[in-house]
């Protein structure tokens, strides 16, 4: 998979705004106008929008200056997508349960704030020795430094509080809403296979594993180019893929709010304490070693393992707790009238 979607550099031209280009800029704007204006469904609004969009555009490529060299990386489309592709689901499952698809846009605007934050703020943690060394790295987002757990521990706060503003049940938004987390996450993962972070460790095979050799990557920081070594990242993609399709059959037969929560809480943990052990990137944070094998280079238990034990413990919590509810006869408190979360999704 490419590092870069597109990649090109700015004619030359373009880095350089004459009177000439203002001119005829103006000059064809305003002959746009004047011929679209005259149609019965013309948008003053959309035409100034768009007029704004342009020159905001050749305003960043005249800053940029004379031959550009402009990348669109593949990580950053994934993630997108697969944040955009979340929406979608959450929201379609919202029109399904009867829940405004409003209140789910306004939750996800503070989950996505929440969670850049919680995943960065959780990175520095792990990595405080570096920011110590280096205060001024804590201001360079754009070098990377994201671990998912302090994402999701952000957005969950930040969903509890949200729902208890709003006085709508936690449970019944988080079931709507969790299928569409593994679903972004997938995508997610294969932007990070793409970028070469959160690789995994030698295979120790010249026969299987996958080869980098882009510069710049955390892999060429760890000093495996070239080297086969495990796919980590599109082992958890399998993994986010598969977790996300059970939770959509899951959703058929809930019987109580909370169930698919518990559900992701579970599984999710589970396969990535399964894919850490094959990671091979010390960015995200080791504590205790183990000797498994006796040799000289004892395992390692990584900050992400510690993490996915106590959510899996949680969740098992959570499960025998809303089982135990189900059997007291309190479901009918927690599954709202008309509920609809039989239906297909």
């Amino acid at each position: 998979m490419a590092t870069d979607l597109i990649s090109f550099h700015f004619p030359e031209f373009l880095g350089y705004l004459t009177w000439i280009e203002v001119v005829a800029s103006l000059a064809v704007l305003g002959l746009i106008f004047f011929w679209r204006s005259r149609k019965t469904n013309f948008s003053h609004s959309g035409f100034f929008i768009g007029v704004g969009v342009y020159i905001a555009v050749r305003a960043l490529v005249w800053v940029a200056g004379p031959g550009y060299h402009f990348k669109l990386h593949t990580y950053g489309v994934l993630i997108a997508l697969g944040f955009v592709m979340g929406i979608i689901v959450a929201v379609r499952q919202a029109k399904k349960e009867s829940v405004d698809p409003n209140l789910v846009l306004d939750l996800v605007f503070w989950i996505l704030i929440s969670a850049m934050v919680g995943s960065r703020v959780m990175f520095i943690i792990v990595n405080i020795n570096d920011y110590i060394a280096d205060p001024l790295a804590l201001l360079k987002v754009w070098k990377g430094g994201l671990v998912f757990y302090g994402g999701f521990i952000g957005a969950a706060a930040t969903a509890i509080y949200f729902c208890k503003k709003h006085n709508v049940s936690f449970l019944r938004i988080s079931d709507l809403m969790i299928p569409a987390l593994p679903l972004g996450h997938f995508f997610g993962r294969l932007g990070c296979f793409s970028a070469g972070c959160c690789h995994g460790c030698p295979t120790g095979s010249e026969h299987f594993g996958v080869i980098f050799e882009a510069s710049g990557t955390v892999v060429a920081r760890s000093g495996l180019l070239g080297v086969p070594i495990h796919p980590t990242q599109l082992y958890e993609a399998f993994g986010e893929l598969m977790i996300f399709m059970l939770l959509l059959v899951l959703r058929r037969r809930k019987r109580v709010n909370g169930q698919l929560l518990a559900t992701w809480i579970i599984l999710y943990p589970a396969w990535r304490f399964m894919t850490e052990m094959f990671r091979g990137d010390s960015d995200r944070g080791l504590f205790f070693r183990i000797d498994l094998f006796g040799d000289s280079s004892p395992e390692l238990l990584s900050t992400s393992q510690l993490v996915s034990v106590g959510l899996v413990g949680l969740g098992v919590f959570m499960m025998i707790f809303l089982r135990r509810k189900k059997r007291g006869g309190k479901e009918q408190a927690l599954l709202p009238p008309g509920n609809s979360s039989s239906r297909d999704p």
